[in-house]
């Protein structure tokens, strides 16, 4: 088992969405209808899915795969594997730019990150990074590129146009999971070993450093950028943490070893993905309450974001 550690909603609600689930340990992805909050189908994938990213405007959902090397490309209008890219590297986090058009993978043993055209594959710019880099996010303008590199202990943020790194910033130990506020105002990096979360201002740059739960490892912020929810591995929990004030608000027991966390904003829920119950938890996010427990497949981890709305 590779524990390189990673991560970060009806008849309709306010959306009909769905939550696209990598399950590492039996190579396939459980596609969970939110309205139902029930697994509609399994997607057989590459071998231990671990990263996904998902995009409405393309139809698309990108899976990367460790241990064969590739990424699933899914067509979300029939839940079908249309095609297979071939990495050379071992592929963890993923996510897409702001405009759809670039690809972000990072690769975790050759410390570098790939940014592959969604248009035309065979087009892939790689930079060399920090060690183990793990979690990805894109500024809201599309301008940055921020990078959690596990094993250096920094967010790199490179520009998206050159590629070029703008500069490093130093976080806890073990950075691993990372989240960015819709405004791209709010930088979490989760950091695995020192049990806290790092909160940065991305203007100011100041930084405040959070205690959560033991071992955390995926985080998530809520449309308005009020909330902060964070995975804690090894505590089988999630903690709620309020932004304005930078204090904890409450910790909720989810299932066992959550790893990967979305928030659906128009639904009012966080869907959490935990890797030793095989399962998701869905929690009121108006509460705080556990509403229910989706059986998925072996070893969920469903690092980055992975709810699609339609």
């Amino acid at each position: 088992m590779m524990m390189n550690l990673s991560c970060n909603g009806a008849t309709k609600l306010a959306n009909h969405q769905f939550a696209y689930i990598t399950n590492q340990g039996d190579n396939t992805v459980s596609v969970i209808d939110t309205t139902k909050n029930k697994v509609i189908k399994s997607i057989a994938v590459g071998k231990a899915p671990v990263g996904v990213a998902v995009s409405a405007r393309l139809q698309r959902v990108y899976i990367t795969n460790v241990d064969s090397q590739d990424i699933s490309i899914i067509n979300t209008q029939n839940n079908k594997v249309i095609e297979t890219l071939k990495i050379k590297g071992s592929p963890v986090g993923v996510t897409l730019s702001a405009d759809n058009k670039v690809l972000y993978v990072a690769d975790w043993f050759d410390n570098q990150v790939l940014a592959i055209s969604t248009q035309a594959h065979h087009n892939t710019r790689i930079v060399k990074i920090g060690e183990a880099p793990a979690g990805l996010a894109v500024s809201p303008d599309n301008q940055w590129l921020y990078v959690a590199n596990r094993d250096s202990n920094d967010i790199a943020i490179i520009n998206t146009t050159t590629l070029a790194i703008q500069k490093r910033i130093a976080v806890g130990k073990h950075p691993y999971g990372i989240a960015l506020s819709k405004s791209g105002l709010w930088l979490v990096s989760v950091n695995v070993q020192n049990d806290s979360i790092s909160l940065i201002n991305t203007k100011t740059e100041a930084q405040k450093r959070i205690k959560v739960g033991f071992h955390p490892y995926c985080a998530a912020i809520s449309n308005d950028e009020k909330t902060l929810y964070v995975s804690n591995n090894q505590d089988d929990s999630m903690t709620v943490i309020d932004i304005p004030t930078q204090k904890i608000i409450t910790t909720i027991e989810v299932g066992s070893t959550p790893e990967g966390i979305t928030i659906d904003s128009a639904n009012q829920r966080a869907y959490i993905a935990n890797w030793g119950s095989n399962n998701v938890s869905v929690v009121d996010t108006n509460t705080n309450k556990l509403i229910t427990t989706i059986k998925t497949g072996d070893k969920s981890r469903a690092f980055g974001q992975f709810i699609l709305s339609h």
